[in-house]
């Protein structure tokens, strides 16, 4: 849902992807997952490594993929990340923060379908399908407002930011 804009989905996976990193070393190192009361899982320091070679991927097609984009990357590439995403977070033990830390994703993808049930249930009712954004996703609302394309994709990276913050200090607050 987030590659609609240059550099969107590619900004955010790199930071999800250094999240998750964070995560996979502190989960195998023993005194750290003693000392934050989360699951010690033994060589998970070694994912570290695997998530590594991915960001350094995912900036690496940033520096192309930024804004005026040189290559785009279509939906094999953003199933591919998101299942990347998905699949560590599975391995690592630490899934039930996908949805803060994907949060941008998770809002991208709650715009589409309130867009789409809003228009539907409207077109019976009224015989007219009306909106509630200007456009779905989310970013491309605010791109028809009239906000540049590189704003929006920076705003989006401060919230994941953000988001990614959060996704760190739930360890410790239990």
């Amino acid at each position: 849902m987030t590659d609609g804009l240059d550099g969107l989905a590619t900004g955010t996976s790199a930071i999800m992807g250094v999240t998750l990193g964070v995560l996979a070393y502190l989960s195998g190192n023993l005194i750290y997952s003693d000392y934050l009361n989360i699951y010690y899982i033994p060589f998970s320091g070694e994912l570290v490594v695997f998530m590594s070679a991915f960001i350094g991927a995912t900036i690496g097609f940033l520096w192309y993929n930024s804004y005026p984009a040189q290559v785009f990357m279509g939906d094999t590439g953003s199933l591919t990340i998101g299942g990347i995403i998905a699949v560590f977070a599975i391995v690592i033990r630490k899934e039930l923060l996908i949805p803060i830390l994907a949060g941008v994703f998770l809002v991208e993808n709650i715009s589409v379908i309130l867009q789409v049930s809003y228009f539907k249930y409207t077109k019976r009712k009224f015989g007219e399908g009306r909106r509630i954004f200007k456009m779905a996703p989310l970013h491309h609302h605010y791109q028809k407002s009239g906000l540049p394309e590189a704003k929006i994709v920076t705003r989006f990276w401060i919230i994941g930011l953000l988001l990614a913050v959060i996704t760190i200090l739930t360890l410790k607050i239990r």
